[in-house]
């Protein structure tokens, strides 16, 4: 059983007089910044000085380092933790072993497929891929979507990658022909083949206005949702996992 440090049980009860202590103040003034009354606000400062967090200057207080950066830690916390509610109902439907650092899902952009709207989470990637000069993806599924917008980064002249699985391979040749047909004659884009089963697709695109990268999760009756995501820690984890696979994977015949 994971045991919480005192601290962080300290400044979970007290965050609101931590953080209205960035600035100098009085007891009253703090009062008064809180509408709290004074024993509260009596309480809550000895306990914070009782861990450092808080320190006394003349008739005022204010956070020490320490109390300003454990209530910068403990928002970033409470911040995650809202990520992940957002991207909960995707993420959920991951195998048990998938390993998704929690950074990528920081200030990510989540779309869940609906009954009303069962392919929106492929209608919000579509801008952002169609303005790529460079898309790199995997393909654990196939979908007449995919083949359109597909077909169009290979006429735009966007350098294009893609790692497939045996199964979408079989299923573009036997109901896609032509589709697959018109990428086998393109030098603009790259296929591959891959054994390994992916649980959820990963891409990158790289647009005039920076680097996007995203999720698609599915399961068995379809797409489940996308996570999408501009930062650092998510364009490199999606290059990370897009690497990997197509180190392994093969140039299609």
């Amino acid at each position: 059983m994971v045991t919480v440090p005192n601290d962080a049980d300290v400044v979970a009860k007290r965050r609101d007089v931590l953080a209205a202590l960035s600035t100098p103040k009085t007891k009253p003034a703090l009062v008064e910044a809180l509408d709290a009354s004074r024993s509260t606000v009596d309480r809550a400062v000895d306990a914070l000085q009782e861990h450092d967090f808080v320190t006394r200057r003349g008739s005022e207080y204010v956070a020490t380092y320490a109390g300003r950066a454990a209530v910068d830690a403990y928002g970033q916390y409470l911040d995650r933790l809202d990520a992940l509610a957002a991207a909960q109902p995707v993420v959920a439907e991951l195998p048990p072993d998938v390993d998704i650092p929690p950074a990528v899902l920081d200030g990510a952009t989540v779309t869940e497929s609906v009954p009303e709207a069962p392919e929106a989470p492929v209608e919000t990637n579509v801008p952002i891929v169609t303005d790529a000069r460079r898309f790199r993806g995997t393909g654990p599924v196939v979908l007449p979507r995919y083949i359109d917008v597909t077909a169009s980064l290979v006429e735009s002249g966007t350098e294009t990658e893609l790692v497939l699985t045996e199964a979408v391979v079989d299923v573009l040749a036997e109901t896609y022909p032509e589709g697959l047909s018109t990428f086998e004659a393109n030098d603009g884009i790259s296929l591959y083949v891959t054994d390994e089963q992916m649980p959820y697709a990963v891409w990158t695109a790289e647009t005039p206005e920076g680097t996007v990268s995203g999720i698609v999760v599915y399961s068995e009756s379809g797409i489940v949702g996308n996570i999408n995501n501009d930062t650092t820690a998510m364009n490199e984890w999606a290059a990370s996992q897009y690497d990997r696979i197509r180190r392994e994977a093969r140039p299609l015949d």
